[in-house]
């Protein structure tokens, strides 16, 4: 109890004698908009020790002054720290520090025009990535197809192109108006063509249109299955399917009927292109597993034989004795083991 006594005694002597704890006071932490203003430091902005009081703020970032106790800061647009350092007659020191929040109101938007495809998609995102409503309102103008009008990021589904406008308030800084158009994407004018007829072992190039990415199925007895004009040989009827994607990776299909009339009749393919891509890289006849005891005999400009084969399998890819040949037009003889010969021309390009 006697020492409390003298500790009291101590504390009121010293008070009165000016030698109270030096505090330093850089003020209350505040939230200011962007380049906004304010004036730093309490009230005053030291207290105790022994007076007079040098002030030392830093770092100057936006500061009128970082030597007087209350300095104003200007055109702040960065969350920023202050310290206060106040020295006192004594040299004593005391250090006191202020948080300076920047409102981030300006830097929510609506987000970038956008689009969906309608009708495959359920709608879009709108609004930058970095909208949030911790303190902040958020209201969409209009509402029509939207989730959420109130929502930071509502998603979309208009059923015609909207302009939608996004009005972000909090009762401290400016609203912050900005808007985004919003474009729902139609499927895209797919045609696979008009459905056709063909003789067995014979093949037709389909036409295509309507995408910017094409993927044609079935993929058997098919060439060029990723563009507009693919060939196929179907050996039966078959219903091809046209698979497109446009710019806005909106997908449509369409179909094509390839009615195929059975036959023997044999077809012959009037050029190749044996560069090793696997499109092409043959002398085809069509239909020729139905004549298996065939014979085919090639021959050059000159009469010279370069290539033969009994029961010809579709495989000759334009070699004599292991060498390629070069590009130009050669003679073939067929026979189809039965009772016809065939005569015509091959063209290899390379």
């Amino acid at each position: 109890m006697i020492k409390a006594t003298i500790y009291i005694f101590l504390f009121i002597f010293l008070s009165h004698a000016g030698l109270a704890q030096l505090i330093a006071n850089a003020g209350s932490d505040k939230t200011l908009c962007v380049n906004g203003n304010t004036t730093l430091g309490g009230s005053p902005s030291a207290t105790g020790g022994t007076p007079p009081y040098i002030y030392k703020w830093s770092p100057s970032n936006f500061l009128s002054s970082t030597s007087v106790a209350n300095p104003m800061a200007s055109g702040v647009n960065v969350q920023t720290v202050y310290k206060l350092e106040v020295i006192d007659k004594d040299s004593t020191i005391s250090i006191d520090y202020v948080l300076i929040r920047v409102d981030q109101i300006h830097t929510f938007n609506a987000g970038i025009d956008t689009g969906f495809c309608f009708g495959q998609q359920p709608g879009i995102k709108i609004g930058a990535a970095n909208n949030t409503t911790a303190q902040h309102n958020f209201n969409w103008f209009p509402t029509t197809g939207l989730d959420d009008p109130t929502a930071a990021n509502p998603i979309a589904t208009p059923t015609v192109q909207t302009t939608y406008v996004l009005t972000v308030s909090d009762g401290i800084c400016p609203n912050n108006v900005s808007q985004v158009t919003v474009t729902p994407f139609m499927r895209p004018p797919v045609d696979a063509g008009l459905d056709t007829i063909i003789d067995e072992g014979n093949t037709i190039t389909l036409t295509g249109s309507g995408g910017l990415l094409y993927w044609w199925q079935p993929d058997y007895n098919i060439r060029y299955a990723h563009t507009t004009n693919p060939d196929v040989w179907p050996v039966v009827t078959t219903t091809y399917t046209l698979y497109v994607e446009d710019q806005h990776k909106c997908a449509a299909w369409d179909t094509v009927r390839v009615n195929v009339i059975p036959g023997d009749i044999l077809f012959f393919y009037s050029a190749f292109t044996p560069n090793g891509d696997g499109d092409n890289d043959v002398f085809y006849i069509g239909n020729l597993e139905k004549y298996p005891d065939n014979n085919l005999k090639i021959y050059n400009r000159y009469g010279k034989m370069i290539y033969s084969a009994t029961n010809y399998a579709n495989d000759w890819n334009g070699t004599y004795l292991g060498d390629q040949i070069p590009t130009g037009t050669y003679f073939y003889i067929f026979s189809d083991g039965k009772e016809k010969q065939y005569k015509g021309t091959v063209t290899i390009m390379r």
